[in-house]
């Protein structure tokens, strides 16, 4: 029965993150259309959601390992479901600025909670697999919100404020699954205890940052793709949709392959195989662009590609291996915050590199992730 109880709340974590991932991703799309400002104006706004989550997440961490994770979590989740339905009714800036703020603070409540809930329900010889899957559906759900952004607004073009009452359905959606199906591994009680221990994980989370932090701004700089590939003049033709999909599939498989042998493996070793990968990844794709196409380049890319996504799985079962329960929500909080600030960076970055080329973006990415490896690399060797 405990088995079942624990497979059930995992089931629930992974649709949780991908549902929440559908609506920010729609919200992305969502923003710029919306609002009556310019082009800067927006991205600001659009900052403060990031900038409230780093801020935030710390915090949310140490408060998650003393209080029920459960409650955090179901709080977070009902004041995105809100947030996202006032931003409905106004258009006016400032009112939109601080409610889009405050889901940055709610986001960091809902996913802060759900990788340290995950942490809880798993072990750590198969702790890898599954976070290979709550990568899987992160990812998953910010493309498809992409997509479903995009759809709304043709739906509702002369009436963008139903857009956001549509996304905050999915919120309160996937609220009321969480009532249902979470369940607390790891009570409050326990980790108020006087005698429990706490570990410390600073001098063990510090090598994998900096590929961590590489990764993110990496990913920060994936976005401004789309807008490079425009501006570039290239059309996507069915040949090259076809590689994207095949190499979008190959990653979605790598996370839990790679995932599961980080439990047999360990994990550090597979993040550093996954980041030479990636490395290898943006030299070709960089190098070859925009003939990446031709033979035998795909070839190579595919798999240099499915190396790369190991590295997230294998640093999430890291992060929750080191600290213990009594620690994994802040353990998770500094998680939470590198991400944060690694997807501004990219965006900052990415939307200066490409103003070169699209494969300037690759050639950049390359050269911050080059020395992350280097230097998590000399850093796991002195441990």
């Amino acid at each position: 029965m405990a088995k079942k109880i624990g497979a059930r709340m995992i089931l629930y974590l992974y649709m949780a993150v991908f549902l929440t991932r559908i609506g920010f991703g729609s919200v992305t799309i969502l923003f710029p259309l919306y609002l009556p400002a310019g082009a800067f104006q927006v991205g600001l706004i659009l900052a403060l959601y990031p900038i409230a989550e780093a801020v935030s997440a710390m915090p949310v961490g140490r408060l998650a390992d003393r209080v029920s994770r459960k409650r955090l979590h179901l709080i977070g989740m009902i004041l995105i479901t809100v947030l996202t339905a006032a931003i409905g009714f106004t258009r006016n800036l400032l009112n939109v600025s601080v409610l889009h703020a405050l889901m940055g603070v709610s986001a960091a409540m809902a996913a802060v909670t759900s990788l340290t809930l995950l942490g809880d329900a798993t072990k750590q010889t198969n702790r890898g697999k599954k976070m290979g899957g709550f990568d899987l559906a992160n990812l998953g759900g910010y493309g498809l919100g992409f997509g479903v952004g995009s759809v709304l607004v043709t739906e509702f073009a002369s009436r963008l404020s139903y857009a956001f009452w549509v996304t905050s359905a999915i919120f309160l959606f996937t609220s009321i699954l969480a009532t249902k199906f979470l369940v607390e591994p790891v009570r409050s009680d326990e980790l108020n205890q006087p005698g429990i221990r706490r570990r410390r994980i600073g001098s063990k989370i510090r090598p994998v940052l900096p590929v961590w932090l590489g990764q993110t701004i990496i990913l920060g700089m994936y976005f401004l793709l789309p807008k490079a590939f425009k501006d570039a003049s290239i059309t996507l033709t069915g040949q090259m949709l076809i590689f994207l999909g095949a190499i979008g599939g190959l990653f979605a498989l790598g996370a839990i392959v790679f995932g599961h042998i980080s439990d047999k493996v360990g994990r550090t070793k597979i993040m550093v195989l996954g980041a030479v990968g990636e490395f290898g990844f943006l030299v070709l794709f960089g190098w070859s662009f925009p003939n990446f196409l031709k033979y035998p380049i795909p070839f190579i890319l595919a798999p240099l590609f499915f190396l790369a996504s190991a590295i997230a799985p294998a640093i999430l079962s890291y992060v929750s291996d080191i600290s213990g329960k009594a620690r994994r929500g802040s353990a998770n909080g500094l998680y939470s915050v590198i991400l944060s600030i690694g997807m501004a960076v990219g965006n900052i970055l990415g939307g200066f590199v490409s103003e070169f080329g699209v494969q300037w973006i690759f050639f950049a990415g390359a050269g911050i992730l080059f020395p992350s490896i280097i230097v998590s690399s000399t850093l796991l060797r002195k441990r």
